[in-house]
């Protein structure tokens, strides 16, 4: 019988792939078709990607030492190297695909800081850094902080700039078939992320100023992508985040 929160590190075991694996040699041929406003949009967006996922990937050592038993610990850490995978494949695009300058992933990185708002670099190389200084300071706030983590950055933030990166190369004048098939991978993976980050909160007492607190960040988080992605999706990520805290148990006065 599997117990605690094992049945997500074995999810995460079942769904393990290889970033190196993926063909980017028809990406690499189309990618100087795109017009001036898709090679902006999509360029963009994946400088979000690089510089969240990079974060991400640094962070969660301090919510494995949080962990309330050693299945949670287990899913942190197989967690961490999902988000260590999404960032290798998204600078591969920037890289190889791209043509981002830079011999180093932390150069290209540096690069792409022009292609995002402030508020997507605050958010990332900031707000959760903090966070999960916090947590390593006091294990007590593992709660909240997998509120911002999971709940709000990865089921707000992250997943609506990866439906808007698909919708985006659905309708290129191009085919990216490498980006895409990457990116569906990355939205699996995410996706059992924020059923884990779901469970941890269900199991929790949360409390009226924690629950608004939850509301409102997933608002606010919600518009740091800016122009890059529209209104609507922006619209529909924070009532995607209203439901979700509300299947984990949450109420709203």
């Amino acid at each position: 019988m599997i117990t605690g929160y094992a049945h997500f590190a074995q999810l995460a075991e079942s769904l393990q792939w290889d970033e190196t694996a993926i063909d980017f040699s028809a990406d690499r041929e189309a990618w100087p078709q795109l017009t001036e406003a898709e090679n902006a949009q999509v360029l963009g967006l994946i400088a979000g990607f690089v510089i969240a996922e990079t974060s991400v990937s640094g962070q969660l050592g301090a919510y494995e030492a949080a962990a309330s038993d050693d299945s949670m610990a287990a899913v942190f850490q197989a967690q961490a190297r999902d988000e260590a995978r999404h960032a290798r494949f998204f600078d591969r695009v920037c890289a190889e695909v791209a043509g981002v300058p830079g011999a180093l992933p932390a150069q290209r990185r540096d690069a792409l800081h022009a292609h995002v708002g402030d508020e997507l670099v605050d958010l990332f190389e900031h707000r959760l850094p903090a966070t999960a200084r916090r947590l390593a300071e006091d294990h007590a706030g593992l709660t909240a902080a997998v509120g911002m983590y999971h709940m709000v950055i990865e089921g707000v933030v992250l997943l609506a700039g990866q439906h808007a990166m698909l919708d985006a190369l659905e309708g290129l004048s191009v085919g990216l078939p490498g980006v895409r098939r990457g990116m569906e991978l990355v939205l699996r993976d995410e996706r059992w992320h924020i059923g884990f980050g779901s469970r941890v909160v269900q199991s929790a007492a949360i409390g009226r100023e924690e629950a608004d607190a939850l509301l409102e960040q997933g608002e606010t988080a919600a518009k740091v992508w800016g122009d890059l992605i529209t209104a609507e999706a922006i619209e529909t990520a924070v009532r995607q985040h209203r439901r979700r805290l509300k299947a984990a148990g949450i109420k709203f006065w």
